[in-house]
């Protein structure tokens, strides 16, 4: 099973291990099959290169594919950091600033959300520990588990997650390991519960009982879908830098802000996402949100569409929906969504996307919905319950049986 189709995630509670690629991504445009669920019969025989290299010359949803999605940028520059953003950007600023990407990982002490559940106590009915919370020393949270005379503790430092869905901190044990916390705050209870997926482990003593260990390489992980210009070999992100920032996306841009405030020529000097071609963009944005198979991995495709648990990750998702496979290369993350605003910024003009094909002029293929010209994705795009605490949007966009 390739690891980058495999919708379950690695790591438990908001901070989530994106699922990643086993082959290199092939440069080349490919095209998009019409529908995923054409991805029998003919599609597995030899007739396949004939209908691809077809759909291919009618320009039938090529799309270029990343070599390195997770590096999409070209510039060679060191990082400014996103304050250096703001002097010529200000209104963008602000908006991102406020948003759920530049709040995906924080100081553990500085999140309000955490610091209104301390303190916090509660006994873990698998181990029999009792896992408490509690202010830290130096400004951070403490977490202890304590059975009897067994007892250890962890300073969690960062929390990651916007709070949308959940808050998982990590930190270290007093023998120096970094831990997942067993314990996670969640939007939908306004409280703290169980990290999704710790009953998974069965903790065997008091250092166990803390929650998950992480090894050096998970750590990697997680800081570099949460931060900005993480390096591995520091111990953990600059603190003006964490979350998703500015250069997250565009690229590092010290080169960009020494042309811009000297009045030389810009181009070539950052990177615009928002140029990217669908499948390209799809997969920039799925290095954290889940890397979407190709278009001829049906293996991949077909346990995408059979496994509920993938709602978890959109950029895998999205390229089940006829609107992306249909799409000529125009559907892409940034379509919807303003990588700037939160969605619930955008909720009134969500529709909007979808109107401009479905309004029975456009595309001779926009069929009118006859239920209703509104909310479409309450429909289309049905929120499941993949996660016991998280409701998730389904990205598969299409017409939706009842359950």
């Amino acid at each position: 099973m390739d690891r980058f189709a495999a919708p379950r995630p690695t790591r438990t509670g908001d901070c989530v291990s994106r699922p990643t690629k086993t082959r290199p991504n092939c440069p080349e445009y490919r095209s998009q099959s019409a529908s995923p669920r054409a991805a029998g019969g003919c599609w597995r025989t030899g007739l396949a290169p004939v209908l691809l290299a077809a759909f291919a010359a009618l320009g039938y949803g090529q799309t270029a594919s990343l070599d390195d999605a997770a590096r999409v940028w070209t510039q060679e520059s060191e990082y400014s950091g996103a304050q250096a953003c703001r002097t010529c950007h200000l209104e963008i600023y602000a908006r991102q600033e406020a948003s759920n990407h530049a709040r995906s990982l924080r100081q553990a002490g500085q999140v309000p959300e955490l610091a209104a559940s301390l303190p916090f106590s509660v006994v873990d009915r698998v181990s029999g520990f009792t896992l408490s919370l509690a202010a830290g020393s130096r400004g951070g949270v403490q977490l202890s588990a304590a059975r009897g005379e067994e007892a250890s503790r962890a300073d969690l430092t960062w929390a990651f997650g916007s709070g949308t869905k959940g808050i998982t901190p990590i930190g270290r044990a007093e023998g120096g390991a970094w831990v997942e916390s067993r314990l996670t705050w969640y939007e939908s209870l306004g409280a703290v519960s169980f990290t999704t997926g710790a009953s998974q482990y069965d903790p065997k003593n008091s250092v166990e009982g803390l929650g998950r260990a992480l090894t050096s390489e998970q750590v990697a992980e997680c800081f570099g879908c949460h931060t900005t210009g993480y390096d591995k070999r520091a111990s953990g992100p600059a603190s003006d830098e964490a979350g998703i920032r500015c250069e997250r996306c565009h690229g590092p841009g010290q080169r960009h802000v020494d042309a811009a405030l000297g009045g030389r020529a810009l181009e070539g000097t950052i990177f615009d996402p928002g140029g990217l071609a669908g499948f390209a963009q799809i997969q920039m944005c799925g290095a954290c949100h889940g890397t979407p198979p190709q278009d001829n991995d049906f293996d991949a495709l077909a346990l995408l569409e059979r496994t509920p648990h993938s709602v978890r990750f959109p950029s895998q998702r999205i390229v089940l929906s006829r609107c992306f496979n249909e799409s000529f290369a125009e559907l892409a993350c940034t379509t919807c969504h303003d990588p700037h605003l939160d969605v619930a910024d955008e909720a009134a003009n969500l529709d909007e996307p979808c109107l401009a094909c479905h309004d029975g002029q456009t595309r001779a293929d926009g069929a009118v919905c006859p239920a209703s010209s509104t909310d479409c994705s309450s429909c289309h795009m049905p929120k499941r319950r993949v996660m016991r605490h998280s409701m998730f949007s389904d990205h598969w966009i299409r017409v939706v049986g009842p359950d």
